[in-house]
């Protein structure tokens, strides 16, 4: 018997490695998209849940006085704490109705993606908003040019 045929060889060849390498490089380029739209919804809800605490905070507001709070600052509702969460990837702001843009009869919160953050790249749900007029609330959301889109019920999940 030869001595090279008596010996068993350890250990992976060339090819087995390199086939390894390539199915775990098209695992990652399929699971890497995924996973980043994941976390974009993540901070979307994040979004969200700040929109719905200023809502809360809107109607605790007007219930004390005549109007709406028109800032979320310490002049306003001072929400600086609880919108800390998502002050890194969104601001969160409060515009006013009608022509005039009054705080009387409603209002409207904001959450628009801070420029350069992860956020800025989503596309039909950049930016989020809550209005309120009257009596009737409605969700919306609008694409990275201000446009409204039809994705609303999408990105609301309603």
């Amino acid at each position: 018997m030869s001595p090279s045929a008596s010996r068993h060889s350890r250990g992976f060849t060339l090819m087995e490695l390199m086939i390894a390498v390539v199915v775990a490089g098209i695992l990652a380029a399929v699971a890497y998209p995924s996973y980043t739209s994941f976390i974009a919804r993540g901070r979307r809800a994040d979004a969200m849940a700040a929109l719905t605490s200023v809502v809360q905070a809107q109607e605790r507001y007007r219930s004390n006085r005549t109007t709406y709070a028109s800032s979320t600052g310490s002049g306003g509702l001072d929400m600086e704490r609880q919108l800390a969460a998502v002050s890194k990837y969104y601001d969160v702001s409060l515009e006013g109705i009608g022509e005039s843009l009054s705080f009387t009869n409603g209002y409207v919160a904001v959450a628009k993606p801070k420029r350069g953050s992860p956020q800025d790249g989503d596309k039909n749900c950049q930016i989020l908003r809550v209005k309120l007029e009257g009596a009737i609330f409605k969700y919306m959301s609008a694409d990275g040019s201000d446009n409204d889109t039809t994705a609303t019920e999408n990105c609301w999940g309603r």
